[in-house]
């Protein structure tokens, strides 16, 4: 049986050659899931009005069912993958799609996180500037916030983006709610990736945007923790923005390094 086969059975309501079919060619158990096939299958489900049920019940396919590592767990990372093709291919169903992608960026099953980044930035690459409103929700939890910094940077979203002030402000949010976490939370595996985004995150938009991006680095440099500190620095030693904005790569640099505590009179 084909895949359009198994997704047409599917959207009628028999799911079950479609499963096996993605469980055979998933990859798993293995390093890496078949990511092409689920692509494929994410855009073919979004071609159907039918496709944003079936993407929103193999999405929230539970561990129980679908458990992490086994094959079964191609499920509901097809699933996420879907809601994004179908969001970006049928606005009507963006807001309950979202709804989905949003509900994947805490899963237990590490590969059904990865899968919210990409499909946000599908519906970014077909919405642009447009989404941006429609997902603030997502710099509300430490997951949520690392996936929809990873899909801002994408390189189908970001160049789609012109006006740097919602993307900063996005931004600055995000790191507020690194910066506002308890001091426990350094142990959370949300907090550790809410982190990493954010450091991967800060040179991209400052070469996309300029200014307003130093001037928020700079603001950053307010924080009470040395590591986030020390993290907006390490962000901003990509050799690009010296050469680009020197001048404000230089205020940006000047201030946090100001906002360093001197070492104690022994």
């Amino acid at each position: 049986m084909t895949l359009d086969e198994a997704i047409g059975k599917a959207l009628n309501g028999d799911s079950g050659d479609l499963y096996a079919l993605l469980a055979r060619g998933s990859g798993l158990p293995g390093v890496r899931a078949n990511l092409p096939l689920a692509r494929a299958f994410a855009q073919a489900c979004a071609s159907d009005a039918r496709g944003p049920s079936l993407a929103r019940t193999m999405a929230r396919t539970s561990a129980d069912e679908a458990p992490g590592g086994s094959p079964l767990e191609m499920i509901p990372l097809c699933g996420v993958l879907a809601a994004g093709a179908c969001a970006a291919r049928q606005p009507k169903a963006r807001d309950e799609m979202l709804v989905v992608i949003h509900d994947a960026c805490d899963d237990l099953r590490f590969r059904v996180r990865e899968a919210a980044p990409e499909a946000l930035a599908d519906v970014g690459a077909r919405q642009g500037a447009d989404l941006l409103e429609h997902v603030q929700s997502f710099a509300e939890g430490y997951f949520h916030a690392s996936a929809l910094l990873d899909a801002l940077v994408s390189q189908t979203w970001l160049p789609l983006l012109h006006d740097g002030a919602p993307v900063v402000a996005l931004l600055e949010r995000c790191f507020a709610l690194a910066d506002e976490a308890p001091s426990a939370a350094e142990r959370w595996p949300g907090y550790k990736a809410l982190v990493e985004s954010l450091e991967k995150t800060i040179a991209p938009l400052a070469l996309r945007f300029g200014a307003p991006v130093f001037a928020a680095a700079a603001g950053f440099a307010r924080t009470k923790d040395p590591h986030l500190r020390d993290m907006v620095e390490r962000s901003l030693a990509h050799k690009k923005l010296h050469a680009r904005f020197p001048d404000e790569l230089a205020r940006a640099l000047d201030a946090l390094s100001a906002a360093k505590k001197g070492p104690r009179d022994p």
